[in-house]
Formats: structure tokens, C-alpha cells, sequence
């Protein structure tokens, strides 16, 4: 059952404090400035903990569970823990666990969520892409979703609509001749590993992620490929290796820089993460004087780069690894008028040659 009281503070001001006890679960309290504010939430929490027991949901610590601990499970589940991009939707969830880890869950709303959504947006130098924006709240809409499922949360409390951002038409930002020598002496100036990690982003169009999770067992040099096992689209993919990248490859075993598994390691010999690969990639980046470039634009610039030098959107979409071709139609007006196979053969023919 549900109670609202009222209490006299010290100041002279007054207060209500709404509790609500339903079995099986521990009782849980509020306080508030207003009667009216202390009884519409001790009536939603009732409804809500009824629901769930109902359901079969009897866990005890339901009313109490923080975002810290249901995060925590998320990140803990085995469906979680398998996913490909599990690295990246850890780093996102800990935002959520270290912002709000304290705040219980029956008390995250759509308010509250549009709160955290304009936190992370941010301002000024610390302003956040839109993109980037949403890839939070959409690594939190992942967790929330799970604890639909497993019960933690009631059904009917769905995600909200209209959170995520408007974000602009997708860029193609690619690296001038200047920009390439520039960011290719930075990148062999400061590492071989970098130097290599560029040159084959460069040279393949791989992901950020897929160059990450690379290993010994996926380069074969001989044949000049690398295998994708683990590719956005969830399909996997063998990528041309051409001898440039294949040279920046053979050059970290000159140097003894490779491990058993992975071809990208650290200082320490670890295999290389997301964070120590962009504290790395700042830093060339500043050297080479490149501005408004991101490592994305490395695919990008891979892709702009075959255009220009007579390849089709579809060879591109190839290498690139697109499952759909309107993702690869962002390059069209790279090969837009360009002769494409068999127009010499056509001009032949309505000459009237056989």
C-alpha cells in the first residue's frame, strides 16, 4: 500500500514523505515539497511494483536498484557479453553508471532522460556531435530494453520516442595530397604501429573497430588480404592488401613489435583499445596540421580515393563492406560521368562495328 505523511522541518518548512509497501518487496520512500507531487509518485510506484509482481517479478531490491546496478547486469548478461561492439557499449554504459549510477531506476524518466541527453551535448569546446550524442543514448536504450525483458523494469515503461538528436547528412571528408604526405610523415615519425595502423585504414577502408580486433591469423600477406570476421553488417569479408600496407605490417615484425594475436599493440605488448588508439591519433593529427579530420575520414578518404582513380560504387561498396548501396551512393558524385565498363564497346557498336 501507498502513504503519503507530513512532517514539519526545521526551518519551518513542511514536507511530505510518500512510502510504499507491497510484498515481496522492500519498502521504499520519497520525500517531497508538495502533497500533490509526494502521492502521484507513491500512486505510480504502486502500480508499478504491483505489475511487476504480478509478472512474477519478485525480485526484493526492484524498488531500490540503481542505474549503477542495473548497468552492471547489462554489461554482465552472456547475450551482452558476446556482442562485437561490446568494448565500445562498456565505455558508453559507464557514462550512464558514473552520471546517475546513485539514482534508482523507478525514478529515471523521460525528463530525467532529456536532462542526461542535454549533459552530454555539452557546450562550448566540450560540444558533442549529435552522432555522438545519440550513440550514448542509444547504448542506455540497449540496457533498458534487456531489463524489460528481464523483468527489472515493467513492460509498458518503453523507451521514449523523439530522444535521439537530428543528425546532419553524412560527410565525405577526404585527405588533399598535401594532407596525406603530411599525415603519413606524422604517422611514421611517432610509431611504426600507427604509421601501419593509418597506412592500412588508408589502404583498405577498414573500421576503427575491425582494425582493432585484427590479428596474425586474419593477415595473409602471401595472397595479399586480411580477413573481416567480425564486420558492422555482421557478415564477414576478405579485404585486398595492397603492398603498402602490407610493408607497414611487415615493418612491426622488424621491429619486434607483434604479439601472438593481435597485430595492434600498446606500449605494454596489450593489444591496442579504442581510447589508447585516439590518445595516439591526437596526436599525429596535431602534428600533420590536419583540421576537422577524424579517423573515420580515413575510410572516407580510402573510398574517395579509388573513385578518383576509376573505380566503380560498386567495387567500392566491395572493399568498403556496405550491405546496402545507398550507403556507397554518398561517393556518387566521384564517378558521376565517368565511363564505366562497356562504354567503349557501345560507342563501337553504334558505329555500326561488329
Amino acid at each position: 500500500m501507498a502513504s503519503v505523511r507530513k512532517y514539519r522541518n526545521s526551518d519551518g518548512s513542511t514536507s511530505y514523505v510518500a512510502q510504499v509497501r507491497i510484498k515481496p518487496f522492500k519498502p521504499t520512500a520519497k520525500s517531497f515539497d508538495s502533497k500533490v507531487a509526494a502521492k502521484a509518485w507513491a500512486d505510480d510506484q504502486e502500480k508499478t511494483l504491483r505489475a511487476q509482481r504480478d509478472r512474477g517479478a519478485d525480485r526484493a531490491d526492484l524498488p531500490s536498484l540503481t542505474i549503477a546496478k542495473l548497468c552492471e547486469e547489462f554489461l554482465a548478461d552472456p547475450e551482452t557479453k558476446v556482442l562485437r561492439y561490446y568494448d565500445d557499449l562498456e565505455r558508453l554504459i559507464a557514462w550512464w553508471s558514473n552520471e546517475y549510477g546513485t539514482d534508482r531506476v523507478v525514478d529515471m524518466g523521460v525528463l530525467k532522460l532529456r536532462t542526461a541527453r542535454d549533459k552530454l551535448t555539452g557546450s562550448g569546446k566540450d560540444k558533442k556531435a549529435p552522432a555522438t550524442v545519440n550513440r550514448y543514448l542509444s547504448a542506455f536504450r540497449s540496457c533498458w530494453n534487456w531489463a524489460r525483458t528481464a523483468g527489472l523494469i515493467p513492460q509498458e515503461r518503453g523507451w521514449p520516442t523523439r530522444l535521439l538528436l537530428t543528425e546532419p547528412k553524412g560527410r565525405v571528408r577526404y585527405l588533399s595530397d598535401d594532407e596525406l604526405a603530411a599525415l603519413l610523415k606524422a604517422a611514421k615519425d611517432y610509431s611504426p604501429t600507427m604509421h601501419a595502423a593509418i597506412v592500412v585504414s588508408l589502404a583498405t577502408g577498414v573500421r576503427q573497430g575491425e582494425l582493432l580486433r585484427l590479428t596474425w591469423a586474419d593477415v595473409d600477406a602471401d595472397r595479399q588480404t586480411i580477413r573481416i570476421l567480425l564486420a558492422k553488417n555482421g557478415e564477414a569479408r576478405a579485404v585486398h592488401l595492397p603492398p603498402v600496407a602490407a610493408e607497414a605490417l611487415k615493418l612491426l615484425r622488424r621491429h619486434g613489435i607483434i604479439g601472438r594475436v593481435n597485430v595492434l599493440l600498446d606500449d605494454k605488448g596489450k593489444a591496442l583499445v579504442k581510447e589508447r588508439l585516439a590518445d595516439r591519433w591526437n596526436a599525429i593529427r596535431t602534428t600533420a596540421g590536419l583540421a576537422d579530420f577524424r579517423w573515420h575520414d580515413l575510410r572516407h578518404s580510402c573510398a574517395s580515393f579509388l573513385a578518383q582513380r576509376g573505380a566503380s560504387l560498386l567495387e567500392i561498396g566491395s572493399v568498403l563492406g556496405h550491405k546496402s548501396p545507398s550507403v556507397t551512393q554518398r561517393y556518387a558524385h566521384l564517378v558521376a560521368g565517368r565511363a564505366v565498363t562497356g562504354h567503349a564497346a557501345l560507342d563501337e557498336k553504334l558505329r555500326g562495328k561488329p
